[in-house]
């Protein structure tokens, strides 16, 4: 028997290390029994393995392989009637596994379900979150538009303004100046 470790035993691989560590103390078993078994007694043989069977001795596949064995051996012996050699008893519920194998690939096609509706709605709220963040960027835009061709100063165009607007009382100053000028010219007055 070749001994294996975790979930690895003898060319098997069990589901976690619980059940590896089970096949491993079910081949150690086999290698107990096998060395103080006379193996060329078959009434010794059939004894022993009446009695794995009765107390459930083994249970993994690696156990009811060693049992399989043993049943080929005392089948090949004329000296051991067939109908005293007992069926190996299979405890495991083959039902119950394959429902649970159901249950999980109905799991799986759920999951894979939520993630096709998750992507579906992702997709669609990007889309609307990509539309409306280019309706809000189009507004600021002709917010800066309006306030740049206003008139009326703000944070943007004040600047501007101010000195648009001392320039004309620069102009009007000046005007007037010129007009009083002209006046005083006329009157003689200097």
């Amino acid at each position: 028997m070749e001994a294996g470790s975790g979930r690895n035993v003898d060319g098997y691989e069990f589901i976690d290390r619980e059940n590896g560590s089970i096949a491993q103390e079910e081949i150690n078993r086999i290698n107990y029994i096998s060395s103080r078994m006379n193996d060329e007694n078959p009434e010794a043989v059939l004894s022993v393995y009446n009695k794995m069977i009765e107390s459930n001795t083994f249970f993994t596949p690696i156990g009811l392989e060693y049992l399989r064995r043993l049943q080929a051996y005392l089948y090949k012996k004329q000296e051991i009637e067939d109908d005293r050699i007992r069926d190996i008893p299979v405890i495991v519920s083959y039902v119950d596994l394959q429902n649970q194998l159901n249950d999980k690939k109905d799991a799986m096609r759920q999951e894979q379900a939520r993630r096709r509706r998750r992507v579906k709605t992702f997709k669609q709220e990007y889309k609307t979150s990509l539309m409306v963040n280019l309706v809000l960027i189009i507004m600021i835009i002709v917010m800066f538009l309006i306030i740049l061709k206003s008139d009326t100063p703000n944070m943007i165009n004040y600047e501007k303004a101010i000195t648009n607007r001392y320039a004309e009382w620069e102009q009007e100053l000046t005007e007037r100046e010129q007009k009083v000028r002209e006046k005083e010219d006329e009157l003689g007055i200097e």
